[in-house]
């Protein structure tokens, strides 16, 4: 991590000369090296274009031999497999490296493909990302990116291309009151451009509070983007179709409480 904020210290110098928009950081946990492992991309999009890149995979490593994570000899590490332990494979990268030249036959350092991979994605828009790397096979991305002799090469950037993406997301915070009187048992929230559902919460005491966060794409416009639905334990179903992504109260409203058509208000209710 020390290694991309200096990454993006850099990004933002090289910006100073010129007018940008602002800097994002776009982050995944993305599966882009087989079964064993996972990879935490980092990406920071300045506009649509990606100034700084950043990978860092975790897999169990021999406790004898890789620098654990943080709080590894203590009770975070009393369920890691016997004589393992959770281990970043950037800080392990020499330890690492040598199983690869040893176990692999690899002929460069695990660090140089990263920095390699990370690279080749700097400077590109988005979209030029995602164009490089359409259609490709795993071998034609090896021999597109140069000093890079990683099998997964065009899983790494997969992964890049999802943090970039991510950078642009949107979220929406709502504090939602229960305020119908009874038990919701299901409350939903579906992005209206897609039709895709998500049950957010379920089986909400009368008068409880949840807070809900909600995440959608960039490319969806937040406003009334969202439709919020809630069912109560004795039926009474109820939808706003017009949410935005946004940071609001949501109070549920039972329906005789209704002053008008909406089911819910965005005020919190008053404290008695």
């Amino acid at each position: 991590m020390k290694k991309f904020v200096a990454l993006l210290l850099a990004a933002l110098l090289l910006c100073t000369t010129a007018a940008y928009a602002e800097v994002k950081i776009g982050q995944v946990e993305y599966a882009a090296h087989g079964t064993s492992c996972f990879a935490v991309m980092t990406v920071a999009l300045d506009g649509d274009t990606i100034v700084a890149a950043h990978i860092n995979e975790f897999q169990f490593l021999d406790a004898a031999s890789a620098e654990g994570v943080p709080n590894s000899s203590e009770s975070f590490g009393k369920n890691f497999p016997e004589g393992k332990v959770l281990a970043s494979k950037v800080v392990n990268n020499g330890m690492y490296s040598t199983n690869m030249v040893n176990k692999a036959g690899a002929t460069m350092p695990l660090g140089v493909g990263y920095k390699a991979i990370e690279a080749f994605a700097t400077g590109k828009t988005i979209a030029e990302l995602e164009a490089a790397i359409a259609d490709k096979t795993k071998d034609e991305m090896v021999d597109a990116v140069s000093s890079c002799t990683l099998v997964d090469t065009l899983g790494y950037l997969q992964g890049l291309l999802a943090a970039a993406k991510a950078a642009n997301n949107q979220t929406g915070y709502y504090t939602v009151y229960n305020k119908t009187g009874e038990t919701v048992k299901e409350l939903s929230l579906t992005i209206n451009a897609t039709g895709e559902k998500t049950v957010v919460a379920m089986d909400v005491p009368a008068d409880a509070v949840k807070v809900i966060a909600f995440t959608v794409s960039g490319d969806v416009d937040p406003h009334h983007a969202l439709t919020l639905a809630f069912t109560t334990e004795s039926g009474y179903t109820a939808a706003m179709e017009t949410l935005g992504v946004e940071t609001a109260p949501v109070t549920l409203l039972a329906a005789e409480a209704m002053t008008g058509a909406t089911p819910i208000s965005f005020s919190a209710p008053k404290t008695e």
